[in-house]
């Protein structure tokens, strides 16, 4: 038992021994450890410090660059100049342009539609409001009506042609223009007999009955006292005028109620402004004439 014991003992001592020198050997040639700014053990509790990524880093930098551009935008060159002063001015300056130009365009707008407005008028077209019975049933008083200035200046007066002219000198009542149908052209011998008009031609010798489908039924062209003025007729009686050169005999529809060339003779042809085509108002009534 002994012997045995001692064997045993002297194994196990062996053993460590063994172990041991291993142990050292180990020890002896592993490298020596020196961790770095970047590394850290995982098993201890020590704080890396926190870097951004490179997406992260880029975008920082590309607003310190934006930054810095709108800064030196803003700066200026010079260092005894306020640029951004600058800029105020010249942002109210270029308002102050556009403002005033603006105001010239719409101003010539304007100008512009007052020139043609007064150029239609002058020569083109012109209103005229009939103040007055004298050519009922054909227009009544309120209407307003349409006047070409420029019939007559290509054409000539017709018959049945309702004209505005200037009023004649002879006619002292009232200072507007007046509205009347031309009855009587130049060179016509025109008679008025038992309230009707007949007409003679130039160069005709046939009287001929005038038929005025615009007339009331009712309507008689009379003249108790004969023509009133027979001045400007080339040739006159109380009840007829022969129209000279250059003339229209001229009658209101309201025979009753309109002085005409019954009172103040033919007029000249100059004196006629336009031949009145369209009534315009009342919309209702809106008709070619």
């Amino acid at each position: 038992m002994v012997e045995k014991d001692d064997k045993e003992a002297f194994g196990e001592q062996w053993v460590d021994d063994v172990v041991a020198k291993a142990v050292e050997r180990s020890l002896e040639n592993s490298p020596e450890f020196s961790p770095t700014d970047t590394e850290n053990d995982c098993g201890t509790d020590e704080e890396v410090p926190y870097q951004a990524s490179s997406v992260e880093n880029q975008d920082y930098i590309a607003e310190e660059d934006a930054a810095e551009a709108e800064r030196m935008s803003l700066s200026s060159p010079y260092p005894d100049e306020d640029f951004s002063n600058n800029v105020e001015e010249d942002g109210g300056e270029q308002q102050g342009k556009k403002s005033m130009k603006s105001f010239l365009e719409w101003g010539a707008v304007i100008l512009g539609a007052l020139l043609v407005a007064f150029l239609i008028k002058t020569f083109l077209m012109q209103a005229y409001y009939i103040p007055s019975s004298s050519m009922t049933p054909t227009l009544q008083v309120g209407d307003r009506v349409l006047v070409n200035k420029l019939s007559y200046k290509v054409g000539d007066i017709g018959r049945g042609d309702l004209v505005v002219f200037k009023r004649p000198s002879n006619e002292d009542v009232g200072d507007t223009d007046l509205i009347k149908r031309v009855i009587g052209l130049e060179g016509e011998l025109i008679e008025i007999i038992d309230g009707r008009i007949y007409i003679t031609e130039s160069g005709s010798s046939i009287r001929q009955l005038l038929v005025e489908p615009y007339l009331s039924s009712s309507t008689a062209t009379e003249l108790p006292n004969g023509f009133e003025d027979v001045a400007s007729c080339e040739v006159a009686t109380e009840t007829s005028c022969l129209i000279p050169d250059n003339y229209v005999f001229v009658l209101g529809d309201n025979r009753a109620g309109s002085r005409d060339s019954r009172f103040f003779g033919p007029i000249e042809e100059e004196m006629v402004v336009g031949r009145a085509f369209i009534r315009l108002w009342p919309i209702s009534s809106l008709k070619f004439l």
